[in-house]
């Protein structure tokens, strides 16, 4: 596989047959193989998470397919599907399921060529200490332990994570729990609001210790592994 971090929360991923690209709304996309089929998601839409461009590339590529969450105003069309949350969508030979986010829209689990990845959208134990109150905060870890506990010990290959600068000390706890949880083999930082140094702070730190080889550190855009 793969992989390019392109800005934000947007990531490529490119298989044998097929190309998938989450959260686009800014940034360079690589030239993809135009013989593969491209997917694209978007979890949701706040504007760092999608942009209307998307669709300009189904001028430039012969075979493009969008599964966008439904709180998207978009126009409908054959090769757009809209997606709820806690919902499973059969295309092509891709499954796709989701989970309800703790914030807007969707995470997604796509699992498509003998490989299951993870994108998180805005799925996140979003915990602001001093801006919510503890009723709040409280409500917000239930609401997104209860989606992950859903796919508590499933396998990922790839799990595309927040881990926000914003939170302050409590900037670990959604991606710590995920890891923690679930069965995942390469997990990428994301949501990182240009913080480049944030990833490997994490990786060091004692939070991160017991799957730290398992995290790649984002330090720049348009950064790619082969994995």
């Amino acid at each position: 596989m793969k992989i390019t971090y392109i800005h934000h929360s947007c990531f490529s991923v490119e298989l044998d047959k097929s190309i998938l690209i989450f959260d686009y709304f800014k940034g360079e996309l690589p030239n993809f193989d135009k013989n593969k089929k491209l997917y694209i998601f978007s979890s949701h839409s706040h504007h760092d998470h999608f942009n209307e461009s998307i669709f300009k590339l189904e001028k430039i590529y012969p075979d493009v397919t969008y599964i966008l969450s439904d709180d998207i105003k978009a126009t409908k069309s054959k090769n757009r599907k809209f997606i709820s949350p806690n919902e499973e969508l059969l295309l092509d030979d891709i499954e796709i399921k989701t989970l309800e986010s703790s914030d807007l829209g969707v995470a997604f689990i796509v699992t498509m060529e003998n490989k299951t990845i993870y994108h998180a959208g805005d799925l996140n134990w979003w915990h602001w200490e001093g801006e919510n109150s503890p009723e709040e905060n409280k409500y917000a870890e239930n609401k997104f332990k209860d989606a992950i506990n859903k796919i508590k010990g499933k396998s990922f290959d790839i799990a595309f994570l927040p881990l926000d600068p914003r939170q302050g000390e409590q900037y670990y706890l959604g991606f710590d729990y995920f890891m923690r949880n679930t069965n995942t083999k390469a997990a990428f930082p994301m949501h990182l609001w240009n913080d480049y140094s944030f990833p490997k702070t994490f990786i060091s730190s004692k939070y991160a210790s017991d799957y730290k080889d398992k995290v790649f550190e984002i330090n720049y855009k348009n950064k790619v592994f082969n994995i």
